[in-house]
């Protein structure tokens, strides 16, 4: 989703093999954090990149609904979103209903999905920038 700019060196191409989404609404369910995140422009250059948590972002999945936030180590805002979500054979769709940048108010976006154990590949274009991140999953349990 609309993080402030961020994704992931560890991010591989998909084959045509890999293109179809694993993800599901179910699988989803829950809390993630950015672990890294890699954002490339229309020819493939790197405009920005996030790892070793230069920045920090939670994505919140319940029913239908997302909401994430976005803030820098020092405790810096960066941006918010809230909105409903669906997911198909093709990857994992969001519409953003509220968000802290009005550029992403009321805009759908398209993700590649892919899950692997507790790691969320999610790639996809946003506003014209390759946007490839990986999400971790927390542990939901108290202790």
């Amino acid at each position: 989703m609309a993080l402030a700019l961020n994704t992931t060196t560890a991010v591989a191409t998909e084959t045509p093999q890999q293109a179809q989404s694993n993800c599901s609404a179910a699988l989803l369910q829950g809390s993630w954090q950015l672990e890294s995140a890699l954002y490339l422009d229309a020819n493939g250059k790197l405009l920005a990149e996030i790892k070793q948590q230069s920045t920090l972002s939670r994505k919140l999945i319940a029913g239908r609904h997302f909401s994430f936030i976005t803030w820098q180590p020092d405790g810096k805002f960066e941006v918010a979103a809230t909105g409903t979500f669906y997911t198909d054979s093709s990857g994992y769709h969001e519409q953003v209903d509220a968000a802290s940048l009005p550029r992403l108010q009321g805009k759908s976006y398209h993700f590649q999905c892919r899950l692997t154990g507790d790691q969320w590949l999610h790639q996809g274009m946003e506003d014209g920038v390759l946007i490839k991140e990986v999400w971790q999953k927390l542990n939901d349990k108290a202790g």
